[in-house]
């Protein structure tokens, strides 16, 4: 696929986000405006995750740095764990890659395997995590 079709398709899953589920994927409140089109999975690393919904999602521009730049910060991220667990199902490759940066979170990122659900079609289907802090 040519990046101009990949352009066109991720166009289309920006629309579809702006206007079925607007809110940041990684702190949940309201994007206004364009917001950007954040991917789970670097584009970088992966060429056919690129287009695939699941591993994309409306962002604010700070939201989006601190979850690519700054993984220190990116723990206080109030929907950080579901993101995880995304990439955790889209490329296990990748999140092993990526678990380390989130040391304070260790104890919870070990149960991603016992988690029971497993089919997410799109950000507003993400499940709540936070039961694994009990």
């Amino acid at each position: 696929m040519r990046q101009q079709q990949i352009d066109q398709r991720l166009a289309k899953i920006k629309a579809w986000y702006k206007e079925n589920y607007p809110l940041c994927l990684f702190c949940g409140h309201k994007v206004r405006g364009g917001g950007q089109l954040a991917h789970i999975i670097r584009r970088s690393y992966s060429r056919e995750l690129q287009i695939v919904k699941l591993n994309t999602g409306l962002a604010h521009h700070d939201c989006h740095e601190i979850y690519d730049n700054f993984p220190d910060q990116a723990i206080y991220l109030p929907r950080i764990l579901e993101v995880l667990y995304i990439s955790y199902l889209l490329d296990e490759d990748y999140f092993n890659l990526i678990a380390g940066h989130y040391q304070q979170l260790a104890d919870v990122l070990q149960l991603f395997p016992s988690v029971p659900y497993q089919k997410i079609e799109h950000h507003g289907e993400i499940l709540q995590l936070n039961y694994l802090y009990l």
